[in-house]
């Protein structure tokens, strides 16, 4: 039984959105125009790196749930590694070759973390939909 979610994806991706134009407003501030570009930077290859995630890791789950084994399965897994290894070349490429801002940086890619904790939070009812018969057996027991 597979359960999808989309408005939880929703919700982050613009809170991700909300959180990264706020966190570069604040770092252009405190650090003006080089960390505005550093936090927005930041921001935005965090809000790609969800997008990836989101699509890959579904990839993999529904190859997985539909019984066509880990063959299948096995590409996109394959993909996230690169995609884990090209984030990492982004990072090092932005701090250590273009001389960015390391604070507002991480800041910036830090608001997806950010938003995927601040709506897991708030929104914890729509993680789920009905209540797991685990739920319950767990209600009466103890």
């Amino acid at each position: 039984m597979t359960t999808n979610h989309p408005q939880l994806i929703s919700r982050i991706e613009r809170t991700n959105v909300v959180l990264g134009v706020a966190v570069t407003a604040l770092c252009g501030l405190v650090w003006q125009l080089p960390g505005m570009l550093a936090a927005g930077l930041g921001a935005t290859l965090g809000a790609l790196n969800f997008w990836a995630l989101h699509r890959l890791g579904a990839g993999v789950v529904a190859r997985m749930i539909s019984g066509e084994g880990a063959g299948k399965a096995g590409l996109f897994v394959m993909l996230l590694a690169a995609k884990m290894g090209l984030l990492f070349f982004f990072v090092w490429l932005a701090t250590f070759k273009f001389g960015l801002l390391p604070v507002p940086f991480t800041m910036g890619i830090s608001a997806f973390v950010a938003s995927v904790l601040v709506v897991s939070i708030s929104g914890s009812s729509l993680l789920s939909t009905t209540p797991s018969p685990a739920a319950g057996e767990a209600k009466i027991h103890g």
